[in-house]
């Protein structure tokens, strides 16, 4: 279980790179509009890393307790 939660909180990881990037990358070619779209895409997943990696340390917490109660 805690395997899956790994991957996903690499892939929203990757995914909020790709959020930055592409607004930088529309900043710069004067796309504002997109530019503000990929910034909320960024925040979004950026917010949904930080959940996920909190899911996973508490699964990791939770699993240690219950093997030092065996």
């Amino acid at each position: 279980m805690n395997k899956t939660f790994k991957v996903l909180e690499i892939i929203w990881l990757v995914m909020s790179g790709v959020g930055i990037f592409m607004s930088v990358y529309s900043i710069f070619i004067k796309d504002y509009k997109n530019a503000l779209y990929f910034l909320a895409f960024f925040i979004i997943c950026g917010g949904m890393f930080a959940v996920r990696r909190h899911q996973r340390l508490k699964s990791e917490e939770e699993q240690k307790r219950q093997e030092q109660n065996k």
